[in-house]
């Protein structure tokens, strides 16, 4: 079933998670999500326990754009 919920961005790019999609996807603080963009529409998810960098390592063919973003992401993850 969809739910659909607003959250508001901060002026630092910061997304508040309505409580009603935090319960759904059982999402507590420290958790890590993933954003998945595709067709001009994003889905998160909770991202498993698994290290980041095999989940990333899944999400292959690789474009330019998203080597330079899994780059980023795993040096600010560090």
């Amino acid at each position: 079933m969809s739910e659909i919920s607003v959250g508001s961005m901060t002026s630092k790019g910061q997304i508040t998670v309505p409580k009603e999609i935090r319960d759904r996807l059982d999402l507590s603080e420290g958790d890590k999500v993933i954003f998945v963009i595709e067709d001009g529409q994003a889905t998160i998810r909770k991202a498993p326990s698994e290290k980041f960098s095999e989940i990333l390592r899944r999400q292959k063919p690789w474009s330019e754009h998203s080597v330079r973003f899994q780059k980023r992401v795993r040096k600010e993850w560090q």
